[in-house]
Protein backbone atom coordinates (compact mmCIF):
# COMPACT_ATOMS: atom_id res chain seq x y z
CA UNK A 1 0.00 0.00 0.00
CA UNK A 2 1.48 3.64 -1.32
CA UNK A 3 1.47 5.73 1.74
CA UNK A 4 -0.64 8.96 0.02
CA UNK A 5 1.17 12.25 1.17
CA UNK A 6 1.54 15.48 -0.64
CA UNK A 7 5.10 16.19 -1.73
CA UNK A 8 7.40 17.68 -3.79
CA UNK A 9 11.16 15.40 -5.35
CA UNK A 10 13.64 18.20 -5.74
CA UNK A 11 15.09 17.73 -9.28
CA UNK A 12 17.57 19.02 -11.75
CA UNK A 13 17.12 21.87 -14.07
CA UNK A 14 16.83 20.21 -17.41
CA UNK A 15 19.00 21.24 -20.24
CA UNK A 16 16.37 22.80 -22.36
CA UNK A 17 14.49 25.11 -19.57
CA UNK A 18 17.57 27.95 -20.38
CA UNK A 19 17.12 30.89 -22.11
CA UNK A 20 13.23 30.13 -22.71
CA UNK A 21 10.40 32.58 -23.86
CA UNK A 22 8.29 34.57 -21.41
CA UNK A 23 6.20 31.94 -19.47
CA UNK A 24 2.21 32.14 -19.15
CA UNK A 25 0.38 30.64 -16.26
CA UNK A 26 -1.80 27.24 -16.74
CA UNK A 27 -5.43 27.37 -15.36
CA UNK A 28 -6.40 25.12 -12.93
CA UNK A 29 -7.38 21.72 -14.77
CA UNK A 30 -7.28 18.39 -13.51
CA UNK A 31 -4.03 15.43 -14.31
CA UNK A 32 -5.13 13.00 -16.83
CA UNK A 33 -4.30 9.75 -15.48
CA UNK A 34 -1.89 7.87 -17.47
CA UNK A 35 1.14 4.96 -16.77
CA UNK A 36 4.62 5.18 -17.96
CA UNK A 37 3.96 2.70 -20.91
CA UNK A 38 1.00 5.27 -22.15
CA UNK A 39 3.33 8.14 -22.27
CA UNK A 40 5.96 5.77 -24.03
CA UNK A 41 3.15 4.65 -26.98
CA UNK A 42 2.47 7.71 -27.68
CA UNK A 43 4.70 10.57 -26.41
CA UNK A 44 3.95 13.74 -28.57
CA UNK A 45 0.41 13.03 -27.74
CA UNK A 46 0.79 13.71 -24.22
CA UNK A 47 3.44 17.05 -25.12
CA UNK A 48 2.81 19.35 -22.29
CA UNK A 49 -0.45 17.49 -20.45
CA UNK A 50 -0.49 17.89 -16.93
CA UNK A 51 -0.79 13.86 -16.07
CA UNK A 52 -0.81 11.37 -12.81
CA UNK A 53 0.83 8.58 -12.56
CA UNK A 54 2.64 5.29 -10.55
CA UNK A 55 6.06 4.29 -11.45
CA UNK A 56 9.48 3.79 -9.63
CA UNK A 57 11.45 6.73 -9.40
CA UNK A 58 15.60 6.24 -9.05
CA UNK A 59 18.16 9.16 -8.20
CA UNK A 60 21.70 8.58 -7.98
CA UNK A 61 24.62 9.60 -10.25
CA UNK A 62 23.44 11.02 -13.01
CA UNK A 63 20.36 9.63 -13.06
CA UNK A 64 16.79 10.94 -11.74
CA UNK A 65 14.33 8.86 -14.13
CA UNK A 66 11.29 7.04 -14.03
CA UNK A 67 10.99 3.28 -14.61
CA UNK A 68 8.41 0.57 -14.87
CA UNK A 69 9.59 -2.83 -15.16
CA UNK A 70 5.69 -3.58 -16.86
CA UNK A 71 6.49 -2.62 -20.37
CA UNK A 72 10.09 -3.48 -21.33
CA UNK A 73 9.38 -2.53 -24.95
CA UNK A 74 9.75 1.18 -24.34
CA UNK A 75 13.68 0.94 -22.49
CA UNK A 76 15.81 0.89 -26.12
CA UNK A 77 14.14 3.92 -27.02
CA UNK A 78 11.86 6.02 -24.62
CA UNK A 79 13.32 7.40 -21.20
CA UNK A 80 11.87 10.02 -18.39
CA UNK A 81 13.87 12.43 -16.86
CA UNK A 82 12.79 14.23 -13.98
CA UNK A 83 12.71 17.61 -12.45
CA UNK A 84 10.69 19.49 -9.85
CA UNK A 85 9.12 22.46 -10.76
CA UNK A 86 9.31 25.86 -8.47
CA UNK A 87 12.67 26.32 -7.27
CA UNK A 88 13.70 23.32 -5.89
CA UNK A 89 16.15 21.09 -7.38
CA UNK A 90 17.04 17.42 -6.28
CA UNK A 91 21.01 18.00 -5.94
CA UNK A 92 22.25 15.30 -9.15
CA UNK A 93 24.93 15.21 -10.58
CA UNK A 94 24.60 14.68 -14.53
CA UNK A 95 25.90 16.63 -17.51
CA UNK A 96 26.07 19.86 -18.20
CA UNK A 97 28.22 23.01 -16.85
CA UNK A 98 25.63 24.76 -14.73
CA UNK A 99 23.60 21.70 -13.62
CA UNK A 100 25.59 19.57 -11.09
CA UNK A 101 23.73 19.05 -7.93
CA UNK A 102 22.13 22.15 -6.67
CA UNK A 103 19.34 22.71 -4.24
CA UNK A 104 17.62 25.51 -5.92
CA UNK A 105 17.37 28.02 -8.68
CA UNK A 106 17.32 31.28 -8.80
CA UNK A 107 13.72 31.47 -10.68
CA UNK A 108 10.78 29.54 -10.91
CA UNK A 109 11.30 26.87 -13.35
CA UNK A 110 9.99 28.06 -16.78
CA UNK A 111 9.43 25.13 -19.47
CA UNK A 112 8.42 25.98 -23.13
CA UNK A 113 6.87 29.02 -22.24
CA UNK A 114 5.04 26.61 -19.20
CA UNK A 115 5.30 28.08 -15.80
CA UNK A 116 5.72 24.97 -13.29
CA UNK A 117 4.91 25.41 -9.57
CA UNK A 118 5.50 23.12 -6.73
CA UNK A 119 3.62 22.11 -3.92
CA UNK A 120 5.77 22.48 -0.77
CA UNK A 121 4.80 20.71 2.31
CA UNK A 122 5.77 18.25 5.37
CA UNK A 123 5.72 15.54 2.97
CA UNK A 124 8.34 17.10 0.90
CA UNK A 125 10.17 17.43 3.83
CA UNK A 126 10.15 13.64 4.46
CA UNK A 127 10.62 12.69 0.93
CA UNK A 128 13.70 14.78 0.28
CA UNK A 129 15.49 13.18 3.82
CA UNK A 130 14.90 9.75 2.12
CA UNK A 131 17.08 10.97 -1.05
CA UNK A 132 19.58 12.57 1.55
CA UNK A 133 19.43 8.91 3.73
CA UNK A 134 19.47 6.98 0.29
CA UNK A 135 21.74 9.01 -2.18
CA UNK A 136 21.34 5.79 -4.58
CA UNK A 137 17.73 5.06 -4.35
CA UNK A 138 14.42 3.85 -5.81
CA UNK A 139 11.32 4.98 -4.21
CA UNK A 140 7.46 4.02 -5.82
CA UNK A 141 5.81 7.13 -6.03
CA UNK A 142 2.61 8.42 -7.61
CA UNK A 143 3.44 12.04 -9.44
CA UNK A 144 1.64 14.34 -10.99
CA UNK A 145 3.65 16.71 -13.03
CA UNK A 146 3.59 18.33 -16.67
CA UNK A 147 4.75 15.87 -19.32
CA UNK A 148 7.10 17.51 -22.66
CA UNK A 149 8.07 15.06 -24.90
CA UNK A 150 11.23 16.06 -26.37
CA UNK A 151 12.40 16.04 -29.85
CA UNK A 152 13.11 13.04 -32.04
CA UNK A 153 16.50 12.33 -33.12
CA UNK A 154 17.78 9.85 -35.28
CA UNK A 155 21.03 8.86 -34.23
CA UNK A 156 21.96 5.49 -36.29
CA UNK A 157 18.67 5.33 -37.87
CA UNK A 158 16.88 4.42 -34.85
CA UNK A 159 14.03 6.70 -33.84
CA UNK A 160 14.67 8.63 -30.00
CA UNK A 161 12.51 11.22 -27.89
CA UNK A 162 15.18 13.40 -26.69
CA UNK A 163 16.38 17.01 -24.96
CA UNK A 164 15.75 16.62 -21.23
CA UNK A 165 18.39 15.78 -18.54
CA UNK A 166 21.60 14.25 -18.57
CA UNK A 167 23.46 14.46 -22.48
CA UNK A 168 20.10 15.29 -23.29
CA UNK A 169 19.11 11.92 -22.69
CA UNK A 170 15.15 12.30 -22.34
CA UNK A 171 11.62 13.10 -22.16
CA UNK A 172 10.52 14.82 -18.76
CA UNK A 173 8.43 14.83 -16.07
CA UNK A 174 8.17 18.04 -14.07
CA UNK A 175 6.66 17.23 -10.73
CA UNK A 176 4.54 19.76 -9.77
CA UNK A 177 3.24 17.27 -6.62
CA UNK A 178 4.13 13.75 -5.56
CA UNK A 179 0.94 12.19 -4.13
CA UNK A 180 1.86 9.26 -2.85
CA UNK A 181 5.22 7.21 -1.77
CA UNK A 182 6.07 3.89 0.19
CA UNK A 183 8.55 4.47 2.68
CA UNK A 184 11.58 2.55 3.23
CA UNK A 185 11.02 0.36 5.78
CA UNK A 186 11.99 -3.29 4.29
CA UNK A 187 15.97 -4.57 5.57
CA UNK A 188 15.68 -7.23 3.15
CA UNK A 189 15.51 -5.78 0.11
CA UNK A 190 17.79 -3.26 -1.87
CA UNK A 191 16.84 -0.10 -2.75
CA UNK A 192 19.58 0.76 -4.63
CA UNK A 193 19.35 1.81 -8.79
CA UNK A 194 22.78 1.34 -9.55
CA UNK A 195 22.07 -2.61 -8.82
CA UNK A 196 26.05 -3.45 -7.92
CA UNK A 197 27.10 -1.35 -11.22
CA UNK A 198 29.89 0.35 -9.31
CA UNK A 199 31.30 -2.68 -6.78
CA UNK A 200 34.73 -2.93 -7.16
CA UNK A 201 36.10 -5.76 -8.58
CA UNK A 202 39.34 -6.48 -6.03
CA UNK A 203 42.07 -5.73 -8.43
CA UNK A 204 43.71 -2.88 -10.25
CA UNK A 205 42.25 -3.54 -14.06
CA UNK A 206 43.97 -3.30 -16.88
CA UNK A 207 40.61 -3.68 -18.78
CA UNK A 208 36.86 -4.26 -17.77
CA UNK A 209 33.53 -5.50 -19.52
CA UNK A 210 29.83 -5.92 -18.25
CA UNK A 211 28.45 -9.13 -18.80
CA UNK A 212 25.18 -8.04 -17.40
CA UNK A 213 24.02 -5.56 -15.87
CA UNK A 214 19.76 -6.04 -15.00
CA UNK A 215 18.68 -2.11 -13.77
CA UNK A 216 15.14 -1.70 -13.24
CA UNK A 217 16.14 1.62 -15.83
CA UNK A 218 16.83 -1.13 -18.31
CA UNK A 219 13.35 -2.94 -18.44
CA UNK A 220 14.62 -5.02 -21.02
CA UNK A 221 14.24 -9.16 -21.96
CA UNK A 222 16.54 -9.81 -19.16
CA UNK A 223 14.03 -7.70 -16.64
CA UNK A 224 11.38 -9.58 -18.10
CA UNK A 225 13.08 -13.04 -17.02
CA UNK A 226 14.00 -11.47 -13.50
CA UNK A 227 10.18 -11.57 -13.05
CA UNK A 228 10.02 -15.04 -14.80
CA UNK A 229 12.60 -16.32 -12.02
CA UNK A 230 10.84 -14.74 -9.01
CA UNK A 231 7.61 -16.63 -10.51
CA UNK A 232 9.58 -20.00 -10.60
CA UNK A 233 10.52 -19.30 -7.10
CA UNK A 234 6.88 -18.77 -5.88
CA UNK A 235 5.43 -21.65 -7.60
CA UNK A 236 8.51 -23.61 -6.21
CA UNK A 237 10.54 -24.79 -9.01
CA UNK A 238 13.44 -22.62 -7.90
CA UNK A 239 12.87 -22.75 -4.11
CA UNK A 240 16.59 -22.21 -3.91
CA UNK A 241 16.68 -19.02 -4.84
CA UNK A 242 14.95 -17.72 -1.67
CA UNK A 243 17.77 -18.45 0.24
CA UNK A 244 20.88 -19.74 -1.80
CA UNK A 245 22.52 -16.80 -3.43
CA UNK A 246 25.90 -18.37 -3.83
CA UNK A 247 23.84 -20.96 -6.28
CA UNK A 248 22.25 -17.92 -7.86
CA UNK A 249 25.56 -16.59 -8.60
CA UNK A 250 26.54 -19.56 -10.30
CA UNK A 251 23.38 -20.26 -12.28
CA UNK A 252 23.83 -17.13 -14.13
CA UNK A 253 27.49 -17.33 -14.54
CA UNK A 254 26.48 -21.36 -16.41
CA UNK A 255 25.23 -19.10 -18.95
CA UNK A 256 28.37 -17.02 -19.98
CA UNK A 257 30.81 -19.10 -19.36
CA UNK A 258 29.20 -23.02 -20.70
CA UNK A 259 32.46 -24.82 -20.85
CA UNK A 260 33.50 -23.86 -17.07
CA UNK A 261 32.91 -24.66 -13.60
CA UNK A 262 33.13 -21.67 -11.46
CA UNK A 263 35.00 -21.94 -8.03
CA UNK A 264 33.60 -18.64 -6.22
CA UNK A 265 35.03 -16.54 -3.10
CA UNK A 266 32.12 -14.84 -1.35
CA UNK A 267 33.61 -11.37 -0.82
CA UNK A 268 30.74 -9.09 0.59
CA UNK A 269 27.58 -10.11 2.55
CA UNK A 270 24.32 -8.26 3.86
CA UNK A 271 21.07 -9.13 3.80
CA UNK A 272 20.21 -7.69 1.07
CA UNK A 273 23.52 -8.28 -1.02
CA UNK A 274 26.00 -10.40 -1.51
CA UNK A 275 29.10 -10.13 -3.82
CA UNK A 276 31.18 -12.98 -5.60
CA UNK A 277 34.62 -13.15 -7.23
CA UNK A 278 35.75 -15.82 -9.28
CA UNK A 279 39.95 -15.65 -9.60
CA UNK A 280 40.12 -16.81 -13.20
CA UNK A 281 44.01 -16.76 -14.09
CA UNK A 282 44.70 -13.35 -15.03
CA UNK A 283 41.09 -12.58 -14.74
CA UNK A 284 38.74 -11.31 -11.78
CA UNK A 285 35.15 -12.04 -12.51
CA UNK A 286 32.48 -10.23 -10.01
CA UNK A 287 29.03 -10.98 -9.39
CA UNK A 288 26.83 -9.21 -7.89
CA UNK A 289 23.29 -10.93 -6.49
CA UNK A 290 20.70 -8.59 -4.50
CA UNK A 291 17.26 -8.92 -3.55
CA UNK A 292 15.19 -6.19 -5.33
CA UNK A 293 13.15 -4.19 -4.14
CA UNK A 294 10.90 -3.51 -7.66
CA UNK A 295 10.30 -7.35 -7.05
CA UNK A 296 8.74 -7.22 -4.59
CA UNK A 297 6.00 -5.82 -6.87
CA UNK A 298 5.85 -9.09 -8.52
CA UNK A 299 6.34 -11.66 -5.89
CA UNK A 300 3.59 -13.46 -4.16
CA UNK A 301 4.30 -13.38 -0.64
CA UNK A 302 6.31 -11.07 0.89
CA UNK A 303 9.93 -13.03 -0.18
CA UNK A 304 12.07 -11.78 -3.11
CA UNK A 305 13.81 -14.05 -4.53
CA UNK A 306 17.80 -13.41 -5.29
CA UNK A 307 18.85 -12.56 -8.24
CA UNK A 308 22.38 -12.01 -10.09
CA UNK A 309 22.01 -8.33 -11.46
CA UNK A 310 25.95 -7.14 -12.47
CA UNK A 311 28.45 -9.74 -14.00
CA UNK A 312 31.40 -7.98 -14.89
CA UNK A 313 35.01 -8.99 -15.72
CA UNK A 314 38.42 -7.84 -15.28
CA UNK A 315 41.82 -8.16 -16.36
CA UNK A 316 44.12 -7.52 -13.85
CA UNK A 317 47.47 -6.51 -13.84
Amino acid sequence: MLRIVSILLLAALPLSAQSLPVAHSEPAQEARNVTFCDLGKDPAALNHELVRLTAFVRHGFEDFTLADPGCPEMSDHFSVWLTFGGKAQSNTTYCCPGENAQATRPESLVIEGIQIPLVIDTTFENFTSLMKLEPDTTVRATLVGRFFSGKTQTPNGSAYLRGFGHMGCCSLLAIQRVEAFEPHTRTDVDYSAEAGWYENGGCDSESLRYLRHVSISFADQETKAVIADQRLADSGVRPWAFDDPMRVAVESLKVLYPKQLPVLQKVRRTPRREVFRWKNGKKSTIVVVIRPYWLSFYAKTNSVAWVSTTVKEEECR
